[in-house]
Order: structure tokens, then sequence, then C-alpha cells
């Protein structure tokens, strides 16, 4: 979505052309993910770039995933594909910055921008930059490091930026295989509104745990550039109802008007590697500068390598089949002693003898027609309903349980006998949700107990393939009086892991032929 808004056009000073003679270094704090390195140009500003002018506003939903990160992201919009892993640290898909989490994440970057003026090379600088290099970074080539060259200098430079301002709102969560992209932009526009803009006043960074899955850990970051940033404090649910949000486009053209030349912020790159123009200086160093870079930016990737999904919380139609006719079965036992309490409680309405108890009755006959209500509600919901899960079920159901159990201690009437009868029924009600949930919790244990199996395995092959690493590695720093030894001890160990295992692979594929 876009709203264009052309104003009168100031002069464009020196300060706003100087950004395309930067080089530019990956930056994690940045909404861009990069951040002004050192001036490494000298350009006449009115011959060798374009600067056109025209105020837009955009906002959009970027979603990532292990298949295609955000860091493919970031490289495939400021067209250095092929660099993608130099924004695989800055654009992290790990829910956690201090430890590696063995879950898949997803990402949403919620992105509003307001460009304000374009700038792009042209001519000789754009098809020869090398010649307009300034003896400083010549001379920086020469005599800094590599280490030195990408802290003082940079990594890309830019043939291409925009500036005005940006805002971003990052959403890293794990997930589950279920997981998908319309899924989790759903769950979070219900929390923070279409364009998912809403910020918080507390901090830049907040980690929690999802909305429709507890089990699941979720970072929350926001990063802002260019303007009156504070503005977007307002995008976020209102006092008054909780169900409302201010409108994210309303701010943007608010914020839009504050942004001016005092505090733009270039982003929207279309970047080159800065090898480039080092091997226009000196070609080793352009040679060990990239391999120095693609060196350090395979490992950034490699940090965060996910090996199993969250596990999904189990559905109530997903239950076992045993389960679910545990729950039927229930289900008619005691409607069948419902309907009989019901007739009971109505033969006594009806007979004129018993008209001074009446209140009693009523009570009665409502406490057993309400019981029945709920084994409908029940069967419905475990033969029906594909979304709720049994722990959402079971709080439900122990909600339920309490609100019997409140019902069948009340004391009514003369010596209580307005609420002897339903107190009754009530507390039948209470055993019969007791029982579903009892068998609904041992359902949910076991999954979770299965789970941890899952987990027990992946582990297992990791300190295998640890081992086999190992010994490659150290093998021949064993001293030689002990090697043989210690090599047949590893023999005798590995032996009787290979022995349990084979043992367990058969009982498993007998599992396998039993079930088919």
């Amino acid at each position: 979505m876009s709203d264009d808004t052309k104003k009168s056009s100031p002069l464009i000073n020196e300060s706003v052309a100087s950004a395309i003679c930067y080089a530019y270094k990956v930056d994690p704090y940045s909404p861009t993910f990069l951040s002004k390195g050192d001036e490494i140009f000298m350009i006449d500003s009115k011959n060798d770039i374009s600067i056109s002018r025209n105020t837009t506003i955009d906002m959009k939903l970027q979603y990532s995933d292990t298949n295609f990160t955000a860091a493919h992201w970031a490289a495939v919009n400021m067209k250095v594909e092929g660099q993608f892993k130099a924004f695989s640290g800055a654009a992290s898909m790990a829910v956690e910055t201090t430890e590696d989490s063995k879950y898949h994440t997803v990402r949403v970057d919620a992105i509003g921008v307001c460009t304000k003026n374009c700038i792009t090379t042209k001519g000789s600088f754009r098809t020869h930059p090398e010649k307009f290099l300034s003896d400083d970074f010549r001379s920086a080539v020469n005599e800094l490091t590599m280490e030195e060259i990408e802290s003082r200098i940079g990594v890309f430079y830019a043939i291409k930026l925009d500036l005005g301002g940006m805002v971003k709102r990052s959403y890293i969560m794990e997930a589950t295989e279920e997981d998908n992209e319309s899924k989790i932009t759903a769950e979070l526009q219900a929390s923070f509104g279409r364009e998912c803009l809403g910020a918080s006043t507390s901090s830049t960074l907040k980690t929690g745990r999802r909305t429709t899955n507890k089990n699941a850990k979720v970072r929350r970051e926001w990063k802002a550039e260019g303007g009156d940033v504070d503005l977007w404090f307002k995008v976020r649910l209102s006092d008054a109802d909780q169900s409302e949000l201010s409108s994210a486009m309303e701010v943007a053209k608010e914020w839009a008007d504050t942004i001016d030349e005092s505090n733009y912020y270039p982003f929207d790159f279309e970047l080159r590697p800065l090898w480039e123009l080092i091997e226009k200086v000196d070609k080793d160093k352009a040679r060990e500068f990239r391999l120095y870079l693609e060196e350090k930016w395979e490992k950034d990737a490699n940090r965060h390598l996910p090996t199993m999904f969250l596990p999904a919380k189990l559905r109530v139609i997903q239950l076992s089949g045993p389960s679910k006719t545990f729950i039927e079965n229930v289900c008619n036992a005691h409607k069948k002693v419902l309907v009989e309490e019901s007739a009971k409680a109505q033969n006594h309405l009806d007979h004129l003898l018993h008209f001074m108890d009446r209140h009693g009755y009523k009570r009665w006959r409502k406490a057993a027609n309400s019981g029945k209500d709920e084994v409908i509600e029940i069967r419905e919901i475990v033969c029906n309903d594909p979304d709720i899960t049994v722990e959402d079920f079971i709080e439900q159901l122990e909600a339920k349980s309490d609100s019997r159990f409140a019902e069948s201690k009340r004391y009514l009437g003369i010596w209580g006998n307005d609420s002897k009868e339903s107190n009754r029924v009530e507390k039948l009600n209470k055993d019969f949700l007791d029982k579903i949930i009892k068998r609904l919790k041992i359902d949910l244990t076991g999954q979770t107990s299965v789970e941890k199996w899952h987990v027990d395995l992946d582990e297992c092959e990791k300190q295998v393939n640890e081992a086999v690493e190992w010994f490659d590695e150290n093998i021949s720093c064993i001293k030689s009086g002990s090697r043989k030894t210690d090599v047949k001890r590893a023999i005798k160990q590995v032996q009787s892991i290979q022995n349990s295992l084979s043992g367990l692979l058969k009982r498993l594929e007998t599992e396998v032929e039993n079930n088919e």
C-alpha cells in the first residue's frame, strides 16, 4: 500500500548528496542492517549523481523462514544476492541472541518507509567508480589490515540509495511444522494491527511467548531512523478499547512531515562489494579481503542451524482412537443417567402433591438438562473442532468442573431441601468432567514424552558424530604407549552402543510392520 504526496523541492545541499560517497558497514542495530563507514569517493554532485525528489510512503510485511532467511531478503533487496551471508549475523533468525536454538524459526519484518529523495550514480562515476576514489582510501587500502578495513571503512559501496525515514518492527519466533506465512501473519495482525507496526514504549528489544503457542519463544525488535520516530509509539493498543489500534498510515503521514535534510536516513540501497574497488588499488589485497569476509560470513551463517520444528500443540481432533472411544463411552453413559434424572424431576413437577417443593425439582431438572447440553458440546468439540488444542480444552473443562463443584455446594430452602437433588446431579456432572480431563492429561503427557524421546535420539546422533570428529582430529595425538589400550576400550564401547541401537532398530521395524 502506498500514499504518494508531491511537495515543493528545496535546494539539495552537499550533505544530502554525500550519502552516496560513503562505504557501508553491516550493522545489526540499523533498520537496513547497514551504517555509514568512511567516505571513499570525491565527486561533483551536479555532474556525477542524479537526484530525484518525490515523497512516498510505503508499508509492507516481509516473511522469512529457514528456506529463505531475512539475510536472503536483505541481499536480494540490495542487489547483492551472492553475498547474502554478509547479513546472516545482523538479520538473525535466532530467538535467543545469547544461545543457540534447536528449533526452526520464522521471522516477520513489518517495514514502513518514507522516501524523500533517490540518489543514483551516473556517467563515469557509475561505469568507472575507481576514478573517483579519494587519496585517503587508496592509502588506507595499503596500510590497514583486513579487520581494520572492515571496521573503519566498510564492506559495500552504493550505486543507488533513497533518503528519508525507515521504521521496522521485527518478530522472530519458534515455529512448528504447521506454521506458515498466512497463519503467522494473522497471529501478529490480531495483536499489532494490519501493518504490525504497533510500538512499545518500554524497550526496543523484548522477548516473550507467542499468543497461539505458549511453548514458543518470540523476540520482538523495534528500530527506526529519520524524522520524529517517537510518533510511532502512537500505533499501539488504545486504553479505551483493546481491540482498536491507531492507524499506522495516519501516523506515517504525520511522521513524513517531520523528515527533512537535517535527519535524512539512507535506505533501499543498490550495493556493490568493496573488494571491487580495492582491486583497482591492490589486487592481492582485494583477494585477501574477499576471502577474509567470506570466511567470516560463513561462520555467521552457521550460527543458527536448527535441527527440528517446535512440537506442535496436540489438537483435540488429533486424539487417538482409544481416547476418542473412551470419551464417547463416558459421554453416552453420563447422558443416559442425566436423561433419567431429568425425567424423575419432571415426574415430581407433574405430580400435584409435590407443589410445595417445585423450586427444588426445577433446580434438579435444570442441573440434569444443563449437563446434557454440556455432553453434546463436548462430543461436538471432540468430533468436529479442527482448531482447539488439548491444553485449551482441558482449561475449558477445568473451569466447567469448578463451576459444577460450586453448584454442588448450594444450601437452599428449608434444611437445604431445595438444593439436595440438584447438588447430587451437579456432583455427577463434575465427576463426568473430571474423567475426561484425566484422560486428556494422559494423552498430553504421552505426547510430551514422545517428543522428549525424539530429542534424546537427536542428542545421541549428535554425540556419536562428535566422537567420530574427535577421533579424526585427535587420534594421532594420543601417546603411542596407551593408544592401543584406549582404542580397544573404544571398540568395546562402540560395539555396546551398536548392539543397543541394533536391538532398538529391530523393535522399531517390527512395530511399523505390525501397524501396517
